[in-house]
């Protein structure tokens, strides 16, 4: 038997709370539990958006190349002005740039809208497009509907889709 230290109730040994007075009999110190090394990413900042109004069309197409590492595919897309990327359904018109169905779209979270990128003078410009499930670019969330500058190798998430994209600057 064991005496609760508030009331000084016995206790059965092993017993976690006094049943007299309620209090915590464990005196163990409890370790809190360890922050996982992605967790924080949801956290982070994200990157100062692009001003809406330096926006303006390039006339020049990119070729971009798109790196889904989970399928060690890479995809090549020609970017001339604006172009979608989510997954299809079968029921919408909706036209793709970047259709992220095959590649396991739908179990990880990507909206049939999702994001898009858009060239302009000043580069490769993501937003997304108010998804379900958010759009991270390296780490950092960002807010729907905001314009945010994509650079060569950066990382994107789209739910929980994770993809690469490269291009000459």
């Amino acid at each position: 038997m064991i005496n609760c230290a508030d009331c000084g109730a016995a206790q059965y040994e092993g017993t976690l709370f006094c049943t007299e007075c309620g209090h915590e009999l464990l005196e163990m110190p409890v370790e809190p539990t360890n922050v996982l090394p992605f967790s924080k990413s949801s956290r982070r900042l994200s990157p100062p958006p692009v001003v809406a109004y330096k926006i303006s069309p390039t006339s020049e197409p990119k070729r971009i190349t798109v790196v889904v590492p989970g399928s060690r595919r890479r995809l090549t897309i020609e970017l001339a002005d604006r172009i979608l990327i989510g997954r299809s359904d079968g029921g919408t018109d909706t036209a793709l740039g970047l259709d992220l169905t095959n590649y396991d779209g739908i179990d990880k979270g990507v909206s049939r809208e999702h994001a898009s990128l858009q060239l302009s003078d000043q580069g490769i410009i993501l937003q997304d497009l108010g998804s379900t499930n958010g759009t991270l670019l390296n780490h950092s969330h960002l807010p729907p509907r905001q314009p945010f500058l994509l650079r060569t190798g950066d990382e994107v998430r789209f739910g929980d889709l994770l993809v690469h994209f490269f291009f000459e600057s």
